[in-house]
């Protein structure tokens, strides 16, 4: 459900935050930012599809599904890992609010900084990875703070 939901968005572009639950604390290298330790649970990472969402999002589901591809953004590093999995995906069409978004989730109830730099070397933000303590639903914790900046939030589940 989780794939044929993004392919049929195309080439339309926006905001999209994966909602990932670690099974078992995971302890990887992360490119520059060395060695990172995270706790079981649930996080958010925020990112942007410039190219489409099915490009951009389909790659983070592959290297989650197979295990395999080339290493490029933090959060590949991320996926890679055998405890994570992709639980959903909360996205915003055609509006490329990825930094503004990082900022809402660093003030928002029930959210915190997971790793700073996370993703977010790039930019000004202090991270782009959060971890979310209500774990009875996360997607719905980040669409209310997406609808609290005036946005859609449009949510995929892509497991139970």
């Amino acid at each position: 459900m989780c794939i044929s939901s993004i392919n049929e968005l195309g080439s339309v572009g926006g905001t999209y935050i994966l909602i990932l639950r670690l099974k078992n604390q995971v302890r990887v290298k992360v490119g520059s930012l060395g060695l990172v330790n995270l706790p079981a649970g649930y996080y958010a990472y925020v990112g942007s599809a410039r190219g489409g969402f099915r490009a951009r999002v389909g790659r983070h589901l592959k290297l989650t599904l197979l295990k395999e591809g080339r290493l490029r953004w933090h959060i590949d590093y991320l996926l890679m890992e055998d405890s994570t999995i992709i639980h959903g995906i909360v996205y915003v069409k055609e509006a490329f609010i990825e930094h503004e978004l990082a900022k809402a989730l660093a003030r928002g109830s029930g959210i915190e900084a997971a790793v700073l730099g996370f993703g977010s070397t790039d930019c000004g933000c202090p991270t782009h990875l959060f971890r979310i303590s209500n774990e009875q639903d996360p997607e719905g914790l980040v669409s209310l703070v997406v609808r609290g900046m005036g946005y859609t939030a449009n949510v995929i589940l892509c497991s139970p």
